[in-house]
């Protein structure tokens, strides 16, 4: 009897973290201004052109070319004019916070803050961080995030993405 006790309690903790799990994929798979603020930061920083998954129409269509190729030809060139890679200019964010203000069902403002650190590989970042090699960076934006096609995605001016 004992076993069975035992085999019963098993297998409802098993059941229990099943079912917690589902919960936590189907909550993280909601659609809120935050979580596309967060994205499109990290991609943003990390100089990943799914940046763009997350762009307004607004912004994609009424700049004469590709805003994204234009960003990322900007901070090329401007690692280029310091003799480095364009790779060099990746930064990776961590400790990231956000703020939510709803303006209306459609339109929210995001309040993010992070730090930013040299986006390098996970081996050089270790060594990197043992030796205090690194330096972090405080990221504070707030970001006009407006929903289009039941997608939340970020418009305005955000960080340094477009020109003015």
């Amino acid at each position: 009897m004992d076993r069975a006790t035992k085999f019963l309690a098993f297998a409802v903790v098993i059941i229990l973290a099943l079912i917690l799990q589902a919960v936590l994929i189907v909550a993280d798979n909601q659609e809120i201004p935050a979580k596309a603020a967060i994205e499109f930061s990290k991609a943003y920083f990390k100089l990943d052109k799914a940046m763009l998954d997350r762009l307004c129409s607004q912004i994609s269509e009424e700049a004469d070319g590709d805003v994204v190729d234009e960003y990322l030809n900007r901070v090329a060139e401007h690692a280029r004019t310091m003799g480095f890679d364009s790779n060099y200019m990746k930064n990776a964010l961590s400790h990231i916070e956000t703020e939510t203000e709803m303006q209306d069902e459609n339109t929210a403002k995001v309040r993010i803050t992070a730090n930013r650190k040299r986006y390098l590989n996970p081996f050089y970042g270790i060594v990197a961080q043992l030796f205090f090699l690194t330096e972090s960076h405080e990221v504070e934006e707030t970001l006009t995030v407006v929903k289009e096609d039941g997608q939340w995605k970020v418009c305005g001016a955000p960080f340094e993405l477009v020109e003015l």
